[in-house]
């Protein structure tokens, strides 16, 4: 009886042993790999631990802006107020606005920069681009959107990228695009064939390490530590650089001055 018994015993013991072997179907996930995964398999990308901040002066009197005439579009003339001219030099508080900056060299090679999940944003509204000036990455959707009761036509002029040219009759209406390329020497142009005073320019980068220029001309770039070329471009401007070496947890200030004598190639 007991020799039964142990032989029974033995053989639960092998069926408990076969089923942990995978007899069973398993439910445990194995974990990620470093890195996160993404992004064509480079190196992830180095903590943003130091910071480049600064101000983009503007020095002397800005030069006015061209005015809006809207008459040939009865819905555009409708908010012929809200837009009397257009955005290309604005200045406040001695600051330029609309400025791109950007880390130009000195990044490290071989690291991966996985796009945004979160798209890039872009409205026609009172029949002009809002924004006027913007960044986004290689590979990020863009959103572009007719929120005017008329014909809108956005129309990108890529120098790396196909040409994106859609036209959006209907409020509402929302097209969606990537740019696999960079497009930022110079910044990308969109314009509107319909309203030929509607413009806009996008930098499209392969790194995260870019922005626009705020209110007073003020910006902030989080890097890495490291020695870096910083670009500040402007449409009407053009562009400056500098070099820039900042440490882990380190500030560094870069300040840009443009005035109206500067010119773009």
């Amino acid at each position: 009886m007991h020799k039964r018994t142990l032989n029974f015993c033995v053989l639960l013991l092998v069926l408990g042993l076969v089923a942990a072997c995978g007899g069973g179907e398993s439910t445990t996930e194995l974990p990620p790999a470093e890195g996160g995964g993404g992004g064509g398999g480079g190196a992830p990308a180095p903590n943003a631990s130091a910071t480049i901040t600064g101000k983009i002066s503007f020095e002397g009197t800005p030069p006015p802006n061209d005015k809006v005439q809207m008459s040939s579009d009865p819905y555009c003339q409708t908010k012929a107020s809200e837009y009397p001219t257009l955005e290309t030099v604005k200045v406040s508080d001695g600051g330029l606005e609309n400025v791109i900056v950007y880390v130009s060299s000195g990044l490290p090679t071989g690291v991966s920069y996985p796009p945004p999940t979160d798209p890039v944003e872009v409205d026609q509204q009172n029949c002009h681009y809002i924004p006027h000036v913007f960044t986004l990455r290689t590979n990020q959707q863009v959103k572009i959107k007719n929120s005017d009761m008329t014909l809108h036509n956005i129309h990108a002029f890529p120098a790396n990228n196909p040409q994106f040219n859609v036209g959006q009759p209907v409020a509402g209406m929302v097209n969606e695009t990537k740019f696999a390329k960079p497009e930022t020497d110079p910044p990308m142009p969109i314009r509107c064939d319909v309203h030929k005073w509607m413009g806009a320019f996008v930098g499209v980068f392969d790194h995260p390490y870019h922005t626009v220029s705020k209110n007073g001309g003020t910006f902030e770039l989080k890097v890495p530590p490291g020695n870096y070329e910083v670009t500040a471009w402007h449409e009407r401007f053009g562009k400056k650089t500098m070099m820039v070496q900042v440490g882990d947890n380190e500030k560094k200030e870069a300040a840009f001055s443009f005035s109206a004598t500067d010119k773009a190639d």
